[in-house]
């Protein structure tokens, strides 16, 4: 990577810091100027485009980060973000397993956890979210363990008293 194309990229990702998201986009064009095959810069334009609800714009630099590099796990991670995002659950679920085959972490898999609860694949989201604290024992995936089987529990008490006023009221 070329020292100003590394600068103008870096520089990009401070302006989506700080929430700049057009004058983020011009520092990636600039370094995609410099460089058009940078799977980074076209990785990170993806997030500010993102940013700036221009989704559709968001996917095609994501792809095309994956196209010149197909190891890029983060823009691979952001394609599954936004498919979540937009209730595409069946191809977020894909790419996170594809991400985990590729050596993704524990975030990766507490974020396939995530679309495993949506849909409804509980028992699944807490081996998940067990895997993830195996590797990195942070603390919030022990919340997020115990919300998911107090929602289990929740969900089989409401169908247990369902059950029971159905059968007491016949």
């Amino acid at each position: 990577m070329h020292t100003k194309e590394k600068i103008l990229i870096h520089k990009g990702i401070d302006m989506v810091k700080r929430g700049m998201y057009e004058k983020a986009l011009e520092y990636y064009d600039r370094a995609l100027e410099i460089n058009p095959n940078s799977s980074d810069a076209w990785n990170n334009k993806g997030v500010a485009l993102y940013r700036l609800d221009r989704v559709d714009e968001a996917l095609q630099c994501y792809s095309r980060a994956l196209e010149i590099d197909p190891g890029n796990l983060d823009a691979m991670r952001n394609i599954a973000f936004v498919h979540r995002a937009l209730g595409d659950l069946e191809k977020a679920l894909e790419l996170y397993e594809t991400v985990m085959e590729r050596g993704g972490d524990a975030y990766d898999l507490e974020a396939k956890a995530t679309v495993l609860v949506a849909l409804g694949r509980f028992q699944e989201a807490i081996e998940c979210i067990g895997r993830a604290y195996e590797m990195t024992p942070d603390p919030r995936f022990e919340v997020e363990m115990a919300a998911i089987i107090g929602k289990v529990q929740a969900m089989e008490d409401l169908a247990q008293e369902s059950s029971s006023s159905e059968q007491g009221g016949g």
